[in-house]
């Protein structure tokens, strides 16, 4: 397995992706991949206005950062597209899973 931080996913067996937010040669950080992206996104009026024009009618936050995922899942998908999914229990046999909660504090992204 050749993974690398900020680009695979990892997928567990309720259907949950995680970010691998960050990898040695033994040892892997993972985050919740919708909150990853949540808790690296900077609340400006650009990001604002970014999401007016994706959603024009109001959406939830969560279903930006959820479809941030999704969209990453697509990408990852693609044979053409350089990264993976990768099944959480087939990683957890060649390294050592640090899951980060889901509070801010503890994310240290």
């Amino acid at each position: 397995m050749d993974i690398e931080a900020e680009r695979d996913l990892l997928k567990d067996e309720y259907g949950n992706y995680y970010v691998v937010s960050y990898a040695t040669k033994d040892s892997l950080t993972v985050v919740n991949a919708a909150l990853y992206h949540a808790f690296n996104q900077e609340l400006t009026d650009d990001f604002v206005a970014e999401v007016k024009r994706k959603y024009p009618k109001g959406v939830a936050v969560g279903v930006y950062f959820a479809d941030l995922v999704h969209e990453q899942i697509e990408k990852l998908e693609d044979p053409e597209f350089r990264g993976h999914i990768y099944d959480l229990n087939e990683v957890r046999k060649e390294y050592d899973i640090h899951l980060k909660p889901i509070y801010h504090n503890s994310l240290h992204l």
